[in-house]
């Protein structure tokens, strides 16, 4: 841990970035203010502070995301010109050398109204749109693609066709094209799963469509879906879409992914079920779109978990329900990493995660909801380049608390030894046997850091870091980042806003 900072109340830490030889740096926003405070690489002791005002922010302002491209470091933002009726998105491009800004206010985009997927409030009555855009790389991380949704123009579903945006910048965030597309289906029929962008810069969109408008899941006469998925592609030369259908037999997708592998082909990373209804996952469903545009399954395409392995960390009655079901699935399964490797393995990290509402009604007749947040086990799961699922591995974790990640959930990196879960834990776990059931960890009462490793050959083992009690603070895994290949880097904090940098080092 470095040295003790603080910060104005209210105020949203952006990320960290930097690297051992340039300097590190923590980026932070409240309102028009956008603080850079610099670090020390080797001490992590603070150098400089610098805060920037940000005069030309309106109350629609939304920061957006910082991205490190070798080396290079930008922090996105955007706002919304209401006089214009205007969107647009802009860079800064930030010197962690210096801890200043060296290129302010570049307009990377410009569109008429996006629809965001999110909204926060900034008054009393009042509201703006959040996560208007959509951020995607290709494999070597040198190509970046903007993704948004225009405002729908006809309100009916049935009518009304997405028009979508496609922007790609190289690794300078130049930009390299940029169109906006008419989608060949109504927003009835299809919906947006991933986009992505592959290394010529041509960009992609993973779409669900279903057989009519009625978006049944399941076809009653034949019990198989009643949808299909397909692989959009956008080039710059042309404002044709190509389409590319997988074919997903009998079984229901439950989340997908669309990626780029080192070979220059999309991979389709998904998790499967046998049953169109419920939160319960089989495996992993796998595709791939070759350069010549021609889709197919990868290898096996379909990879089921191997129950052995669920039933690990389980009450001694969860195992027997778990072998009385001809085919258990795993409940509330969230896919939160797809790695492709540069050999062609690919490997998947999920999360059982699910939320509960309470309802309460007092005595007075008012009626009051809370939630309870449940992060358990996490699995990662490895399909090597030849197509054989090599392992599925279970690591477990109970953390409860209330609505929001805090102190749950975990940050995954990866090098070329393994795979790295970072996340808090109660000690007792540390040492659990196949049969033991891990114990709680409650949010917002601090816990052990904790750091799980899985080799390549699926090889788990577990290293105590600190506890955060004896430490006297409180960190957040999932807000975490990844600098210097095999390092975590976040912020500690001590007091509301007292903060001091932790660098993480895993080997």
């Amino acid at each position: 841990m470095g040295s003790e900072y603080s910060l104005p109340r209210r105020t949203e830490d952006l990320a960290f970035l930097g690297n051992e030889k340039d300097g590190i740096v923590n980026l932070s926003l409240k309102k028009e203010e956008l603080n850079i405070i610099r670090f020390d690489p080797k001490t992590l002791n603070q150098t400089a502070e610098k805060v920037i005002e940000l005069e030309e922010a309106t109350k629609n302002f939304n920061s957006e995301r910082v991205v490190d491209i070798n080396n290079n470091y930008f922090w996105l933002h955007s706002d919304w010109d209401k006089e214009a009726e205007k969107e647009l998105l802009y860079y800064d491009k930030i010197d962690v050398q210096t801890g200043k800004i060296t290129v302010a206010n570049h307009k990377m985009l410009e569109a008429s109204k996006i629809a965001g997927s999110g909204g926060t409030m900034t008054g009393f009555y009042r509201f703006k749109a959040t996560n208007k855009y959509d951020y995607n790389f290709d494999a070597d991380q040198k190509k970046l693609l903007v993704s948004y949704r225009l405002t729908p123009e006809l309100r009916n579903d049935k009518k009304n066709y997405d028009k979508i945006g496609l922007y790609v910048f190289d690794e300078n965030i130049n930009k390299m094209w940029g169109n906006e597309f008419t989608m060949p289906y109504t927003e009835a029929i299809m919906d947006n799963s991933d986009f992505s962008v592959d290394s010529k810069g041509n960009a992609y969109l993973l779409t669900k469509v279903y057989d009519s408008d009625s978006r049944k899941e399941r076809d009653k006469s034949t019990g198989a879906p009643a949808y299909h998925y397909e692989v959009l592609k956008f080039t710059k030369d042309s404002k044709k879409i190509i389409i590319a259908t997988i074919d997903i037999g009998d079984y229901f997708i439950r989340e997908t992914s669309l990626i780029e592998n080192s070979l220059h082909e999309m991979i389709v990373a998904c998790t499967y079920s046998k049953k169109s209804r419920g939160t319960g996952t089989d495996g992993i469903f796998l595709a791939l779109l070759d350069q010549n545009g021609k889709i197919a399954k990868y290898r096996n395409g379909y990879y089921e978990f191997p129950l052995a392995e669920l039933e690990k960390f389980e009450s001694a009655r969860s195992q027997r329900k778990m072998e009385k079901k001809d085919d258990y699935e795993v409940p509330n399964l969230k896919v939160r990493n797809v790695l492709i490797e540069g050999d062609g393995s690919v490997f998947i990290a999920c999360e059982e995660y699910h939320l509960v509402s309470h309802y309460y009604t007092t005595g007075s007749g008012f009626s009051t909801v809370t939630y309870t947040s449940y992060y358990e086990d996490m699995l990662g799961a490895k399909i090597n380049a030849a197509g054989k699922f090599e392992w599925l591995r279970k690591i477990p974790k109970r953390q409860i608390g209330g609505l929001g990640t805090g102190t749950m959930s975990f940050k995954l990196i990866s090098d070329a030894s393994g795979y790295y879960f970072l996340y808090l834990d109660n000690l007792k776990n540390m040492e659990l046997s196949d049969s033991d059931v891990p114990k709680i960890h409650r949010d917002g009462y601090g816990g052990q850091v904790i750091v799980s490793k899985l080799d390549n050959n699926g090889v788990l083992s577990k290293d105590l870091l600190f506890d955060t009690r004896e430490e006297d603070i409180m960190i957040y895994p999932s807000d975490f980042n990844r600098i210097n290949g095999n390092q975590f880097i976040g912020r500690a904090r001590l007091k509301k806003n007292l903060f001091k940098p932790l660098l993480i080092t895993v080997n």
